[in-house]
């Protein structure tokens, strides 16, 4: 996969999208899985209402055909964490791309763990990539464990192109099976049978139809205990992989620099000998003549 070399901060054609409606605010409050680990419980109602707004802002982007293509936990930033549901913005839009009608499009890219099959299998892109990210974000929020991740690239890769996974127990056994239902409908293979972003707002796990629905949201809650492990270790992967990029980073710099002050220096000692040499031709050396 293509890594995202774009600004993690970088504002694009939907940078305004913070919970279905426009806002210029700074995002001041982190990420929002920080904000999640930090809690001591959580409902699933409280849940989706993350997952609500993050599905506004897919709304905005999608109704303009644009498709983020990056989404996962480190570009859902939170605008100000005081507040007891703050408000979410989403960041990074150097993946972004206008969708446009009977105009195909195919790129590799993305965060392995997040990316659709479609991806992966270099097929036609849409909307619908964002849509099987957000089933993948939802799964991870609920139980801290994540979907199709492997102990390497490939084998993430493979368990995303087989549709491998599913809900365990151990993180599983206090979650409803309404988010179940949501998360199941958005990690298809088949984009054409995977939720769009209106059939998801008007999920029952988003929009519950009647009384019974809301209790259940309210009496279901979050596996945080695993999701404050798995946090931890996510978070610690991910420095390692800063850490590897500076230093690999570093080392190539120091070579082109050390490739530069040589080649500077065999310059500089092919014209000193040029120099010599033309010095020579002009004032050749005078024959001593013998008596």
């Amino acid at each position: 996969m293509q890594p995202n070399s774009s600004r993690r901060g970088r504002a694009g054609p939907a940078a305004g999208a913070c919970a279905g409606r426009r806002s210029s605010g700074r995002v001041s409050g982190g990420e929002l899985f920080d904000f999640l680990a930090q809690k001591e419980s959580l409902s699933e109602e409280e849940a989706t209402s993350f997952i609500k707004q993050i599905l506004d802002g897919v709304n905005y982007l999608h109704t303009k055909k644009i498709a983020h293509f990056d989404l996962k936990p480190e570009n859902i930033m939170l605008l100000d964490k005081t507040i007891p549901i703050p408000h979410i913005k989403l960041i990074d839009f150097g993946l972004a791309h206008e969708i446009e009608d009977g105009v195909e499009f195919k790129n590799i890219f993305g965060t392995p763990e997040f990316v659709a099959p479609e991806i992966v299998n270099y097929e036609p892109l849409g909307l619908e990539a964002d849509m099987w990210s957000i089933g993948v974000i939802t799964y991870i929020l609920l139980s801290g464990a994540s979907p199709f991740l492997g102990d390497t690239k490939q084998e993430t890769l493979a368990n995303i192109t087989a549709v491998s996974y599913d809900f365990d127990e151990e993180f599983f056994s206090q979650t409803s099976e309404l988010a179940k239902d949501f998360i199941r409908k958005l990690l298809v293979k088949e984009t054409r049978k995977r939720l769009t972003i209106q059939e998801a707002l008007r999920h029952p796990w988003i929009m519950p139809v009647d009384n019974q629905q809301a209790m259940v949201r309210r009496e279901s809650v979050v596996n945080l205990e695993n999701f404050k492990k798995q946090y931890v270790r996510r978070r610690w992967k991910l420095s390692f992989s800063i850490v590897s990029l500076c230093n690999h980073l570093t080392r190539s710099l120091m070579k082109r620099v050390h490739l530069r002050a040589s080649e500077d220096l065999r310059n500089c000692e092919s014209d000193t000998e040029e120099d010599i040499a033309r010095r020579r031709a002009l004032h050749p050396r005078r024959r001593s003549s013998t008596s």
